[in-house]
C-alpha cells in the first residue's frame, strides 16, 4: 500500500503569496474607482453650473471663450489629468427660449501602479476617461407692458 504524503501547511503558504496580489488589485480598485467616482461626479457639476451660467448670464450666445474660462475657473487645483470643454451648441426650442449643451471631458489618473499599467497596456493612457454633458435653457424675455 501507498501511503499518503502529509501536506500540512500548504495552503497557508500559498495563499500567504497570492494573497498579495489580490490585496493589490481589490484595493487599488477600490482606490482607483473610487477617485474616478469622485472626479466624475466634480465633472457633471462643472458641465452643470457652466450650462447655468451661460444660461442666465451670458449676454453674448457666440462667446465661447468666456464659456471655457468659466468651465476652467470650475475645475478644482488639484486636477492634473487632461480637462476639456467642448464647443457648446446652442439650440432654438419650438416653445420659448434656447437651450445650450455644455459637453465636458477630464482623464482621472490612476494611483496605483497596477492600474496604470493597466490603463496605459489598453488605452494608451494611465487614466480613466470621464465626460459628461449638462443642459440648460435660457428663456427669452418677456415683454412687460
Amino acid at each position: 500500500m501507498y501511503k499518503r504524503r502529509k501536506r500540512k501547511g500548504q495552503a497557508i503558504v500559498e495563499f500567504a503569496m497570492v494573497f498579495p496580489f489580490f490585496l493589490l488589485i481589490v484595493v487599488g480598485g477600490i482606490i482607483d474607482f473610487g477617485f474616478a467616482f469622485y472626479n466624475y461626479q466634480t465633472l457633471q457639476q462643472i458641465a452643470n453650473d457652466t450650462a447655468q451660467w451661460a444660461a442666465e448670464s451670458l449676454k453674448d450666445d457666440t462667446d465661447i471663450t468666456a464659456i471655457t474660462e468659466y468651465a476652467n475657473s470650475q475645475r478644482p487645483s488639484w486636477w492634473t489629468g487632461a480637462f476639456t470643454v467642448n464647443t457648446p451648441i446652442w439650440t432654438d426650442l419650438t416653445t420659448s427660449g434656447r437651450l445650450i449643451n455644455i459637453s465636458v471631458s477630464y482623464t482621472s489618473p490612476a494611483y496605483t501602479p497596477f492600474y496604470q499599467t493597466m490603463f496605459s497596456a489598453a488605452t494608451g493612457n494611465n487614466g480613466i476617461q470621464l465626460a459628461t454633458t449638462a443642459s440648460y435653457k435660457r428663456l427669452t424675455q418677456l415683454k412687460r407692458y
